[in-house]
C-alpha cells in the first residue's frame, strides 16, 4: 500500500519499460541487471537506489560510468531523489556519456549477435 499519491503521479502495476525510458528524462531504479541495461541502452540517466544482492555493485558501476547517482535506500526521500535527478538532467556531460554508452551498446549487436556467438561456439 502506497498511501496518498500526489495528483501528478501515476501508479501502475506494469508499464512497457523500454518505451517509457525512451521518453524519460531520468530513471529511478533499484539497479537490477535488466533495468540497468535498459537505462544504458536508452541513454537515460539513472538514480540507482539498490535494495539487494547485485544491485549495489550495479549502482556503483553506473555511478563510476558517470551516468547515474547511487543513492542508498536509507537516504532516498523526495528531496534527495529530486536533487539527484536534477543534478543528472542538468549536466550536459551526463547526457553525452549516456549517448556514447548507448551507441556503443547498439554497435555490439544485442541478442542476435549473442545468439550467433553462442551457436558458433556450440558448433565447434
Amino acid at each position: 500500500e502506497l498511501g496518498d499519491v500526489p495528483g501528478n503521479v501515476e501508479v501502475r502495476t506494469w508499464v512497457p519499460q523500454l518505451a517509457v525510458l525512451k521518453q524519460a528524462d531520468a530513471f529511478i531504479t533499484h539497479a537490477g541487471a535488466g533495468g540497468s541495461q535498459e537505462g544504458l541502452a536508452t541513454a537515460t540517466p539513472m538514480v540507482a537506489v539498490p535494495q539487494a544482492v547485485d544491485q549495489f555493485g550495479n549502482a556503483d558501476m553506473l555511478q563510476s560510468l558517470g551516468v547515474a547517482r547511487h543513492l542508498p535506500m536509507e537516504e532516498a526521500d523526495a528531496a534527495s531523489l529530486r536533487e539527484a535527478v536534477l543534478a543528472l538532467v542538468d549536466d550536459p556531460e551526463v547526457a553525452a556519456r549516456c549517448e556514447r554508452l548507448s551507441e556503443q551498446m547498439a554497435r555490439e549487436g544485442g541478442t542476435p549477435r549473442a545468439a550467433d556467438l553462442i551457436e558458433a561456439e556450440l558448433s565447434r
